[in-house]
């Protein structure tokens, strides 16, 4: 009898503890009022416009309130490193976070609207100075806090911080989160699409807010989009219908994988590992078949490499600054090599006359 209510007993408090583990966590709302919510978001987005060089598939930044709670309860730990505090369940698989801590020995100044708003996102943004976008490389002391900020399919951001007075060592502490994450997969990882604004977005359409890629529900929204390559523009919708082998929004390069090597050689199971970018063709991220169209080939199914595109009116390739040759396939360096090739036997053959004549 004893050993059945203990068992009983036990088995209560077991449902007990399932019933704690079960209770979803949440944390406080970010301390951030409406106003400045909408502060931060502007400045982020001003960055994001203002990438150099200009970004093909950049997204509006919009506000999210579990991020931003995340941000406020990490904040609230006064804590400078980076990590989330306690949920069940993550609104996103990976976040990426942006800490700030903005010291002052003027406490007026240390819990400023700009101390918490405009500070930390300048201080991010002026690791621009130290990114190089063409090689991938950060030539100073840290980037990552800029290509974040950056970050063309990061959608999502929410902040929280801790006013100045209230941590140890009077500084005022920033924390933005970030959905997705940015700052990842294997490099080279440019955190956007280098090209006409609007003109590669995720979506597939081209509404576009000032160098934004955004959702339009009405179709009254921007669509400054061109489709290239004898792509078919919708105005209703704002897409291009591309023709056969070509891709992206705009249908402006073909569909391909960008690194051969490495894409053939990948399991497709990696495919969440590498920018969209490299093996669009082996990770089924071209342009779906119902933007295409298989009854018409452009310029007889000629393509252009290297991010060049036809010149429909005469068939031949525009190449991009650094290329050239029919397809846009040769560096501009591979000509400087070709010509001196060419020059230098003429050289040694005139010195030679010339010795010959003396």
């Amino acid at each position: 009898m004893n050993g059945a209510r203990v068992l009983s007993r036990l088995q209560a408090l077991l449902h007990f503890h399932l019933f704690l583990l079960w209770i979803p966590t949440h944390g406080r709302k970010s301390d951030y009022t409406q106003e400045e919510i909408q502060i931060l978001l502007n400045v982020h987005n001003y960055y994001r416009r203002k990438v150099d060089p200009p970004a093909a598939n950049m997204q509006k930044l919009e506000w999210h309130s579990e991020l931003a709670s995340m941000a406020q309860d990490w904040a609230d730990k006064c804590t400078f490193e980076h990590g989330q505090p306690k949920r069940d369940r993550q609104p996103f698989e990976d976040i990426g976070q942006n800490l700030n801590k903005f010291t002052s020995s003027n406490l007026k100044r240390l819990d400023s609207l700009e101390a918490r708003t405009h500070i930390p996102l300048r201080t991010w943004w002026d690791e621009v100075t130290w990114y190089d976008f063409a090689s991938d490389r950060c030539l100073g002391p840290m980037c990552g806090h800029y290509t974040q900020l950056v970050w063309a399919r990061t959608k999502y951001v929410g902040c929280g911080y801790l006013n100045g007075t209230q941590c140890p060592g009077k500084f005022t502490y920033v924390v933005c989160n970030y959905g997705p994450t940015g700052n990842i997969g294997l490099n080279p990882k440019q955190p956007y699409i280098r090209g006409d604004p609007c003109s590669k977005c995720d979506s597939g359409h081209g509404w576009c807010d000032d160098k934004l890629c955004i959702t339009c529900t009405d179709q009254t929204c921007a669509c400054p989009l061109k489709c290239k390559n004898c792509g078919i523009f919708n105005a209703k919708n704002c897409t291009c219908t591309c023709t056969e082998g070509w891709d992206y929004a705009d249908c402006s390069e073909p569909c391909e994988n960008s690194n051969k090597t490495v894409c053939t050689r990948m399991h497709q199971a990696s495919c969440s590992l590498i920018q969209p970018e490299w093996c669009r063709a082996k990770c089924g991220h071209c342009t779906s078949s119902r933007n295409t169209t298989k009854a018409m080939k452009c310029c007889g199914g000629k393509q252009c490499r290297n991010k060049g595109y036809l010149n429909t009116g005469n068939c031949e390739c525009m190449c991009p600054g650094g290329f050239h040759d029919k397809s846009c396939e040769l560096a501009d360096g591979h000509r400087l090599i070709t010509t001196l090739s060419m020059i230098l036997p003429m050289v040694s053959l005139v010195m030679a006359s010339s010795i010959g004549i003396s």
